[in-house]
């Protein structure tokens, strides 16, 4: 048993809070990729109808902490996200939410729509931006 830090999103700001959570966690890392090429006016869409996710095989029984790092598009969680926690509902005990999202117009209802989807209540989530040196966390509930 052990940590896993989930990410979604090939930008040099995702990579850098992944590999910032996978160091504070001493966690492995587990990549989100879609099949399909997901391109700009599905992600205005976000309609996970479209999203098919390449097949990994990980069992997320075997972790005592998730770490799902993704940023947000137009202040939604993408939909390639919210199709992998479809997937699974029921298979993980604790998550921690962990949204990029510069414009600091912070969208707490998005935490809430990830745990309506698992059937669970996270255990922290919060919201952070990058700057050339660091990464900072502006809010957590």
């Amino acid at each position: 048993m052990g940590n896993l830090v989930i990410g979604y999103g090939r930008s040099k700001e995702i990579n850098k809070i992944v590999q910032r959570y996978k160091e504070i966690y001493q966690a492995s890392v587990f990549e989100i990729e879609t099949e399909n090429n997901y391109g700009f006016f599905d992600k205005l869409s976000n309609d996970k109808s479209k999203v098919r996710l390449k097949k990994k095989n990980i069992n997320l029984n075997n972790y005592d902490n998730i770490i799902l790092v993704t940023g947000l598009w137009h202040d939604k969680v993408p939909a390639p996200v919210l199709r992998f926690l479809e997937q699974q509902t029921g298979k993980i005990k604790n998550i921690i939410y962990v949204l990029y999202n510069n414009n600091h117009d912070d969208k707490v209802i998005e935490f809430d729509k990830m745990d309506k989807i698992l059937n669970l209540r996270r255990d922290k989530s919060y919201f952070v931006d990058v700057n050339k040196n660091d990464i900072h966390v502006r809010v957590y509930q």
